[in-house]
C-alpha cells in the first residue's frame, strides 16, 4: 500500500498574500483554472509537481493508494471537508481505494499507521511523524520535502 499525507505532500495552498496555509483554511466554492484551484477569498491550491502523474501511475500499476492526513476541519462532515473536495476537484479522489483517514490536527497519525499490517510506503513532510513511523518494520517512510518532481519516481 502507498500512503500519502495531503498538505505539503500532495498539494500546497497559499492565501491571497502568498503565505502557506492548510487546505482546511480554504473556503468553498472552489474554481479551477489551468490546474490551480481558487477558493471564495482568492486563496489557491496547486498540486506538487508530478504528483498527479505519479499517483495515476501507481494506481494503473495495481497499487493500493491511501491518505493519512490531520488536515480536517473540526466537526465538518467528511463529504464537506476541503481536503476531500480538493481531491475530487483535482480528479485524484478515485485513485484512493485503500483505507484512508482525515482527522483533526490533534490526532496521532501513528494510530492509523500502526493498524497497517501489509508492507507499505508512507510519504509525509513532517519530520516528527517520519521519525516515529520509521520505527514501524512494515512501513518505509520517505520525506516528501526531498521530492522536487514526483514524476521522477515513475519507472518506465
Amino acid at each position: 500500500m502507498i500512503i500519502f499525507d495531503l498538505d505539503l505532500t500532495v498539494w500546497e495552498c497559499f492565501n491571497k498574500h502568498g503565505e502557506k496555509i492548510w487546505a482546511k483554511q480554504l473556503l468553498p466554492p472552489f474554481n479551477q483554472k489551468k490546474g490551480v484551484i481558487y477558493d471564495d477569498v482568492f486563496s489557491k491550491c496547486t498540486l506538487r509537481k508530478g504528483i498527479f502523474e505519479y499517483i495515476k501511475w501507481l494506481f494503473n500499476n495495481g497499487n493500493k493508494i491511501s491518505f493519512c492526513s490531520v488536515g480536517a476541519y473540526k466537526n465538518l462532515p467528511i463529504s464537506h471537508q476541503p481536503s476531500i473536495l480538493l481531491l475530487k476537484k483535482f480528479k485524484l479522489y478515485d485513485f484512493f481505494k485503500g483505507p484512508s483517514i482525515l482527522e483533526y490536527k490533534n490526532y496521532d497519525k501513528m494510530n492509523f499507521l500502526e493498524s497497517i499490517i501489509e508492507k507499505s510506503v508512507f510519504y509525509d513532510d513532517n519530520d516528527k511523524i517520519l521519525n516515529d513511523a520509521s520505527s514501524l518494520k512494515n512501513i518505509d517512510v520517505f520525506d516528501a520535502k526531498k521530492i522536487q518532481d514526483w514524476s521522477s519516481l515513475i519507472i518506465h
